[in-house]
């Protein structure tokens, strides 16, 4: 076995490692630290290898689901220990008469009124420090 085959065999079992790492703890950071490579390593395979790169991205996937499975069942322990604060946070996220409420109330006026003088000479000003200036359908006439 050549030199080259014996490193991309190596990198191919640390890759694999990295990726059921991923799946377990889905931070780079902290998958890098266990499978014992660093991160600089990782995003070079990363733009090296779109088919790495989408692999990455799932076993994050795969691990972000794992974790919500994971804090899902802690919440439903602590709400089997009657803790207030998970009844509370189960409720107001699953159940529409005990989520967050904000009721806004007003009108909406849409009559088109003609601008004034004023608004005129701030509108001018403003297309004079945007490129949209030359862009504009009215003359820059003085009022």
């Amino acid at each position: 076995m050549s030199r080259k085959d014996s490193i991309n065999e190596r990198q191919s079992k640390i890759r694999d490692a990295l990726l059921d790492q991923l799946r377990r703890t889905p931070t780079l950071e902290t998958s890098c630290q266990k499978v014992g490579i660093s991160r600089a390593s990782v995003y070079r395979w990363i733009a090296g290898s779109k088919k790495f790169e989408r692999q990455v991205d799932e076993a994050l996937n795969d691990g972000r689901k794992f974790m919500s499975d994971i804090a899902e069942n802690q919440l439903f322990s602590l709400i089997g220990d009657k803790k207030i604060e998970a009844i509370r946070l189960y409720l107001s996220t699953h159940n529409p008469r005990y989520s967050n409420k904000l009721e806004l109330s007003g009108s909406v006026e849409t009559k088109e009124k003609p601008l004034t003088k004023e608004e005129k000479k701030h509108i001018r000003a403003a297309l004079k420090l945007s490129s949209l200036r030359k862009h504009a359908k009215f003359k820059d006439t003085k009022e």
